[in-house]
């Protein structure tokens, strides 16, 4: 499903971004922040973007060959802090579908057609992080 849709995708936007809604933040008076949502009206909320990316075929081969793998840990480990920063967007006919990632509790969200998308072991999380390094994102990754 994923393979799909990366490979019959018009664009494959990878961005970091700054706190979203969903996230609860207060500040030292207690009282709440109002954060931003990732998506507005179906499509990106680039004023978030710290960081972004339009990847080439080749690039879409290795991401695909990461979601790809298959799972190999005899448990799935996901911490509770879920506060991401990273985020796969696939456009086809102007309709935007995401992953979006938490590196720090290994937990991601996804938009509703790819919900299927299972759980990632600790070797795709690895590589996925990689990825991102490698392709010089620095935003709250291990190299920030």
């Amino acid at each position: 499903m994923v393979k799909n849709k990366i490979q019959q995708a018009d664009s494959i936007l990878l961005v970091s971004h700054e706190d979203t809604q969903g996230i609860t933040l207060v500040d030292d008076s207690g009282k709440e922040i109002s954060l931003p949502n990732l998506i507005i009206g179906h499509k990106p909320n680039y004023k978030i973007f710290k960081e972004r990316l339009l990847i080439n075929n080749q690039e879409k081969d290795t991401l695909i060959k990461i979601l790809q793998r298959p799972f190999n840990d005899s448990e799935v480990e996901v911490g509770k802090c879920f506060m991401p920063h990273h985020t796969i967007f696939i456009f086809k006919n102007g309709k935007t579908s995401y992953i979006d990632i938490c590196f720090t509790c290994l937990g991601f969200e996804t938009s509703d057609d790819l919900k299927r998308l299972y759980a990632f072991d600790r070797q795709k999380w690895t590589e996925l992080e990689e990825y991102f390094v490698k392709l010089d994102f620095k935003y709250k990754l291990k190299s920030d």
